[in-house]
């Protein structure tokens, strides 16, 4: 049983093709460039909210960053409030929703 099961290792060892991690491409079709009519100008609603909410929550951040470890603290908020908004609405390829590129650090 154990030269079997070792055979059957080795021949699924061996003959296996390899598996890529590469994502295919995303083609738009015409029922996601009709999608991304509405929702770019959301996002660009969603840019002028986080505009105001960072407005409001720059003094907060400022009591925030006045311990040590929160050195970047406006830089984190600018990033999360306007700059991904901005990037997935202006940046982001007609009909990708799941665009990641621009929005990483």
């Amino acid at each position: 049983m154990k030269i079997i099961n070792s055979l059957l290792l080795v021949f699924a060892v061996t003959f296996t093709s390899p598996g890529f991690a590469k994502q295919q491409p995303i083609k738009a079709d015409g029922y996601d460039v009709l999608f991304d009519v509405f929702l770019r100008p959301l996002g660009f609603v969603e840019i002028i909210a986080g505009t105001a909410a960072f407005v409001v929550l720059s003094p907060l951040t400022a009591i925030a960053s006045i311990p040590a470890p929160q050195e970047n603290a406006f830089v984190d908020l600018a990033d999360t409030f306007i700059v991904k908004p901005y990037k997935y609405t202006f940046v982001r390829p007609v009909g990708d929703y799941n665009y990641k590129e621009g929005l990483e650090k």
